[in-house]
C-alpha cells in the first residue's frame, strides 16, 4: 500500500487566509512594503499607497501615530529588535478599527543597515467587547476635552477679531478636527464673512456680504435656526448646484453648517470642513450644538464690545484738534492709540496752538478716569487752554486758569499736563508741567535727552488746597532736534518700574527713522505690541528744522 504525498502547505496563502497581511520596512530609505492583505488591512486601495510610511499616516489617527512612532524610535536607534502594538486606523468611511502590528529586526551582514519584517492584522473581533469600548469613550473624552479649550479660549476673547482667530488658529482645527472653517456675522440684513481658513475650505458664496434671503448653506441655517450636515457631495450640490464649482476640486468628505444664536436671536453662522469624516452620529452633533452656543455667545459679546468700542472712540476722537497748524521752520506730527480692554474711553489729549511771532504752544495732557465723562471733561478742558494760549498767556499762566476753569467745571476729576511755549526762528522753549512725564529731544546726531520739567500740583485740585503755582523751564530746541511729548499709556506697564518705560520710550524714540510721520508710526507701532495696553495713549512730535 503506497503511502500518500504529503500536501505543501503555502506560509503566506494561510497567512492571506486568515487575514495576516505582511511587510517589509527600510528604515534608511523609509521604504515600506506592504502585501494585498497587508493594504486590505490599512483600508488602502494599491493605487492610493506610494509605497512609504509617510503615506501610511492618512489612515492612523495623530494620537496613534505619536504612539507607534515611540516603538519605531527605539527600533531605529537600536534600542530594540522587536515590537508589538495594538492601534487604531482610520478606515475611508471615518469609522475606526483596532488592529495589531509585530515585527522583528533583521540585519544581513552584507548590506548596511536593517530591516524590519512583520505582519499586521485587523482586531477588531478579539478586543471588540472591551478595548472598542474604551476607545469610544476615549474619543468622546477627547472631543469634550477639546470644547472645553475652544469655548476657554472664546470666553477670553474681547472683539469679534479676537473670536476669528480663536476659530481660524491651528490649535482650534485640531481640536475640532476639521480642515476648514468660514464664520459669517449678521450685518444689516447680511451675511458678511469675518473669517475663513484651510485648505479644505468652503467659502460658499457667504463671500463678503451675501443677503440672507440668498440660498447659500450659511444664510439658509440663519434662517432656519437649524444645523445642516452633509456627508454626500452629491447631496450637497443636489441642494445647491451654483456652488459646484466652488467645490468641485475640493477634498471635503462631509460638513457641518450651525447657526449661532445667542439669548434667542442669530448672530451669525459657521461652517466646519472635514475631510475622510464620513458621518455624524448623535453624539457630534450634540457636541457641534454646544460648540455653536459658545460661539455664539462670544461673538454676541465681542460685537458689542466692538460697538461700544466705536462709539466711544468716536466721541474720543471728535473731542481732539481736527487739523494741526502749519507751521514755519518746523513740523508736527500726532498719533492717538485707544485702549485695547474692554470699552474704556480714556481723557488723553493732545493740541498745537499757533503763536504771535511764528511760534507754536503744544500741549499733552490725561484727564482721570476712563470713561465718558473724562472725555467731556477732557473737551472742554482742551478748548480753554487752546483759548488761553491763544490769548498770547505764558506758558505757567496758562496752566493756572486751566487749572482753575477745570477746578469750577465740579467734575471731580483733576487732569495731568505738559505745555510748552517754542519759538521755531530761535530754538528757545518755555515749559510748565502739572504732574506730567517729562518731554524727550532727540537732537540731529540721533541722541535723546530726558527734560526734567520742575513741576506744579495736577489741574483742578480742590480751590481750597490754595492757589497752585507752575514754575517755567527753559530750554533749548536746535535745529534739527524732535521735541517728544507723551502720555503715560505709552510707558507705564503693570508691575514694572516707570523708569524702565521711560528708557524704553527713549530708545525707541532714537532707533526711529528720520521723516517725522514714519517716526511717530514707529513709536506708536513699537510701543502698541502689548496688546493688552489697558490705557489710551497720545504724543506730539514737534520737528525744528536745520
Amino acid at each position: 500500500m503506497s503511502e500518500e504525498p504529503a500536501a505543501h502547505v503555502d506560509a503566506s496563502e494561510a497567512m492571506a487566509a486568515t487575514g495576516i497581511g505582511c511587510f517589509e520596512w527600510v528604515p534608511a530609505t523609509g521604504r515600506f512594503t506592504l502585501d494585498a492583505v497587508g493594504l486590505r488591512v490599512f483600508d488602502l486601495r494599491p493605487e492610493e499607497y506610494d509605497g512609504t510610511a509617510d503615506d501610511l499616516a492618512q489612515r492612523i489617527p495623530p494620537e496613534e501615530e505619536t504612539r507607534l512612532f515611540a516603538l519605531v524610535e527605539d527600533i531605529v536607534a537600536g534600542r530594540s529588535d522587536a515590537y508589538s502594538s495594538y492601534f487604531r486606523i482610520r478606515r475611508r468611511d471615518g469609522s475606526l478599527r483596532w488592529t495589531h502590528t509585530q515585527g522583528q529586526v533583521v540585519r544581513d551582514p552584507a548590506r548596511p543597515g536593517i530591516r524590519v519584517v512583520g505582519v499586521v492584522r485587523d482586531a477588531t473581533q478579539e478586543l471588540a467587547h472591551s478595548a472598542l469600548r474604551l476607545m469610544a469613550e476615549d474619543d468622546r473624552r477627547h472631543q469634550e476635552d477639546a470644547l472645553r479649550e475652544v469655548a476657554r479660549a472664546l470666553g477670553e476673547a474681547l472683539t469679534v477679531q479676537d473670536v476669528v482667530d480663536v476659530l481660524t488658529g491651528d490649535q482650534s482645527m485640531r481640536r475640532l478636527g476639521t480642515q476648514g472653517i468660514t464664520l459669517g456675522v449678521i450685518d444689516q440684513g447680511r451675511l458678511r464673512l469675518v473669517g475663513a481658513v484651510g485648505e479644505v475650505n468652503v467659502r460658499v458664496r457667504a463671500v463678503q456680504r451675501a443677503r440672507l434671503s440668498e440660498p447659500w448653506p450659511l444664510n439658509d441655517v440663519v434662517r432656519s435656526g437649524e444645523p445642516s450636515f452633509f456627508t454626500s457631495r452629491t447631496v450637497f450640490l443636489r441642494r445647491y448646484p451654483l456652488l459646484a464649482p466652488y467645490v468641485g476640486d475640493s477634498r471635503a468628505t462631509a460638513a457641518a453648517f450651525l447657526p449661532l444664536v445667542a439669548q434667542g436671536r442669530p448672530v451669525g453662522a459657521i461652517a466646519l470642513v472635514y475631510e475622510g469624516k464620513r458621518g455624524f452620529n448623535s453624539e457630534d452633533r450634540t457636541l457641534l450644538t454646544a460648540l455653536s452656543s459658545a460661539i455664539a455667545q462670544s461673538l454676541q459679546r465681542a460685537m458689542l464690545v466692538d460697538q461700544s468700542r466705536e462709539i466711544a472712540a468716536g466721541l474720543q476722537s471728535a473731542m481732539l484738534p481736527r487739523r494741526l497748524p502749519s507751521l514755519t521752520g518746523g513740523s508736527l506730527a500726532v498719533r492717538y492709540r485707544t485702549a485695547r480692554v474692554g470699552t474704556w474711553i480714556g481723557g488723553d489729549w493732545y493740541d498745537a496752538v499757533p503763536l504771535a511771532g511764528g511760534g507754536v504752544g503744544v500741549a499733552i495732557g490725561d484727564v482721570q478716569g476712563h470713561d465718558t465723562e473724562a472725555a467731556a471733561v477732557m473737551g472742554q478742558l482742551r478748548i480753554a487752554m487752546t483759548a488761553y494760549a491763544a490769548e498770547g498767556h505764558s506758558s505757567e499762566s496758562v496752566l493756572m486758569r486751566a487749572s482753575a476753569f477745570l477746578t469750577e467745571l465740579h467734575a471731580d476729576r483733576f487732569a495731568t499736563c505738559l505745555y510748552a511755549q517754542v519759538s521755531l526762528a530761535t530754538g528757545a522753549v518755555r515749559a510748565a508741567n502739572a504732574g506730567h512725564l517729562p518731554p524727550l529731544v532727540r537732537h540731529a546726531g540721533g541722541t535723546v535727552e530726558r527734560i526734567e520739567v520742575a513741576g506744579g500740583p495736577p489741574l483742578g485740585l480742590p480751590a481750597e488746597l490754595g492757589p497752585p503755582s507752575y514754575p517755567r523751564t527753559s530750554f533749548h530746541l536746535a535745529p534739527g532736534s524732535t521735541l517728544l511729548l507723551y502720555s503715560d499709556g505709552l510707558v507705564e506697564r503693570p508691575g514694572e518700574d516707570l523708569d524702565q518705560g521711560l528708557d524704553r520710550l527713549a530708545a525707541v524714540f532714537a532707533t526711529g527713522p528720520t521723516p517725522l510721520s514714519a517716526l511717530a508710526d514707529h513709536v506708536r507701532d513699537t510701543l502698541s505690541e502689548r496688546l493688552d495696553a489697558e490705557d489710551d495713549a497720545a504724543m506730539l512730535l514737534l520737528h525744528r528744522d536745520a
